[in-house]
């Protein structure tokens, strides 16, 4: 009889491993998946901002070739403007990463509390088998 109460706890203890695992794996998968998706809207990110600095540059130029006889002072003028926007630029594009990354942890943190969620009724559940036997 205690031998069959031995190999009772011993398969409950490896269903209980066999489901944690598999707890586990999808929860590996959703923070890759997770992963991969935030790397292609990085991208995205950055791709958008090259473009814009290529935009804008070209519109210096455009700017610069347009102001050949403008006097020094004017020249300076729409130098420091072209800086200004640029600079506008990079804080437009860092205010966008805080933001993606932002929503990034908290995409992160409600798949580690859905995750400690599954974990906590499993444990119910095989606390509650593990009463019965």
């Amino acid at each position: 009889m205690e031998q069959e109460g031995t190999t009772a706890a011993v398969d409950a203890g490896n269903q209980h491993v066999t489901e944690h695992a598999e707890v586990e794996r999808r929860h590996v998968e959703d923070h890759e998946r997770a992963s991969r998706q935030h790397l292609v809207a990085h991208e995205a990110i950055y791709a958008q901002h090259n473009a814009d600095h290529a935009k804008l540059a070209d519109q210096h130029i455009a700017d610069h070739q347009n102001a050949t006889g403008a006097t020094p002072s004017r020249k300076a003028a729409l130098s420091a403007r072209h800086a200004m926007q640029h600079a506008l630029m990079e804080v437009r594009h860092a205010s966008q990463l805080v933001w993606m990354e932002g929503r990034h942890a908290a995409e992160r943190l409600r798949m580690d509390g859905r995750h400690a969620g599954e974990l906590a009724v499993q444990e119910r559940r095989h606390a509650g088998e593990a009463r019965q036997r």
